[in-house]
């Protein structure tokens, strides 16, 4: 076992077979019955609160009409309708993203499709300043699985020298980002190379598994007629797509907060596409690729979505559920949790919809074998969160940092004993957060309270 620095990254057994349930398969589409209503969260998907809502029920909307903003870091978000039709009212249903109820606009679709500009067209002759501005406008928002604002990412940031396009899509299952990369490439180009403008950067790396043939095969030729452009093949493990290690893996370089401690700016594949075709026609991103796939559906394929069609209605598209017990997990298997219903919308971000059979394992004792250290690539120690979150000591869960984790599952994947460490580790960081966020109000309080207080003498 390392003592000072853990593998970082592994080969998931059977990863391949896993894609190849909808790699090869054509693209669908979402026929309009299955989207007759779809649903805008009133609520930020970061923080939980309601959003500023700016449009009521009754009226009458297009796609990019406002529906409202959310505040991040002093800047507004805007949240727009993905379809046109009426808003015909409110509904409380399960937010993906938040794993609770949340307060949802419930839009009547009219099938028109009808585009409401949110922004003026722009190109690669507009300056760095009204790319940002665009970005922002238009509410991109990274579409790889964190939905992060993209225009946050170039806003005020200096000596930024390389951005990097990852594609990389190592979650088993998961085939969108390889399915768009081949049939969007020129998209894919002119994004990279527009984020390039945004950012000053000298160039842009687009990345992918070494084992993705095709996506090699479709971009080689043409990557040469874009200054600056370059492809980088990355080692087929996993969590090769997580931003530091994809960062040191292509560019030798590291940081301890943001890419741009290390001059880089990472964004996903697809959001690279989606900002090139929002920039010829100032019009939002209205519908998502989805894989949809698992054991427990009829039919696995790549299937293109209105933004805030409910997962229920996606899986009665594929035929519906083929197992009576099974999870439904909005993303991928490593990173993703089970749903409590499907009766939930689809976000921006999201990637998958996978639906497996339950397994019952049998979890043995900690054999103390260290594995889930050695493969931590935070250089966490999972096992001793999972102890202290068992003993509820506070003070040694902070002092173990679980808040670093990035949820990849690895830790429980390479367990001998089949725990779900993973698990503690996710709950010992909610627990750990909450701690700070008291003592953060305390210390203030405190403050407060040793002020001098003023008055009439």
């Amino acid at each position: 076992m390392s003592l000072f620095k853990s593998e970082g990254c592994k080969h998931l057994t059977g990863i391949n077979d896993t894609k190849h349930l909808t790699s090869e398969k054509e693209i669908l589409t979402l026929p309009d019955e299955y989207s007759k209503e779809v649903y805008v969260p009133l609520v930020d998907p970061g923080k939980g609160l309601p959003i500023n809502v700016e449009a009521k029920v009754g009226d009458h909307v297009k796609v990019g009409t406002l529906i409202g903003t959310r505040n991040m870091f002093g800047n507004l978000i805007p949240i727009y309708s993905p379809v046109s039709g009426v808003i015909k009212g409110e509904e409380n249903i399960l937010h993906g993203g938040l794993g609770r109820m949340a307060k949802h606009y419930v839009i009547e679709n009219d099938f028109k499709y009808e585009n409401v500009k949110v922004c003026e067209p722009f190109s690669l002759e507009s300056d760095s300043d009204t790319i940002i501005d665009a970005m922002q406008k238009l509410g991109l928002v990274g579409l790889g699985g964190a939905g992060f604002p993209t225009f946050i990412k170039y806003k005020g940031v200096k000596d930024i020298d390389t951005i990097i396009i990852n594609g990389v899509e190592c979650e088993p299952f998961l085939t969108t980002d390889y399915n768009a990369m081949i049939k969007e490439s020129e998209e894919l180009f002119l994004g990279a190379s527009l984020m390039m403008k945004a950012a000053h950067a000298q160039r842009a790396l687009i990345c992918f598994k070494q084992n993705k043939v095709r996506v090699y095969e479709a971009l080689k030729d043409k990557v040469h007629e874009h200054p600056g452009l370059e492809l980088k093949l990355v080692p087929d493990v996993y969590p090769m797509g997580w931003e530091k290690l994809l960062c040191k893996t292509v560019t030798g370089r590291t940081y301890e907060k943001l890419p741009a401690e290390a001059h880089v700016i990472i964004n996903n594949a697809q959001t690279a596409i989606e900002l090139a075709k929002s920039s010829k026609t100032g019009f939002i991103t209205r519908s998502k690729m989805l894989t949809v796939t698992g054991e427990g559906l009829k039919e696995n394929a790549n299937v293109i979505v209105p933004i805030g069609t409910k997962v229920s209605e996606i899986v009665r598209f594929m035929g519906g559920y083929t197992i009576d017990e099974g999870v439904v997990l909005l993303g991928g298997p490593m990173c993703s949790r089970g749903l409590m219903n499907d009766n939930c919308a689809i976000l921006p971000q999201n990637d998958a919809i996978t639906v497996l059979r339950k397994l019952k394992r049998r979890t043995q004792q900690c054999l103390r074998c260290g594995a889930c250290t050695d493969h931590c690539p935070t250089n966490l120690q999972p096992v001793e969160i999972k102890i202290a979150y068992e003993h509820k000591d506070m003070d040694r869960m902070m002092a173990l940092k679980p808040t670093v984790c990035i949820g990849c599952g690895l830790c429980s994947y390479v367990c001998p004993s089949q725990i779900e460490v993973n698990d503690f580790v996710k709950k010992a960081k909610a627990l750990v957060m909450m701690e700070q966020t008291k003592r953060k109000a305390a210390e203030a309080k405190k403050a407060e309270a040793a002020k001098p207080q003023g008055g009439k003498q």
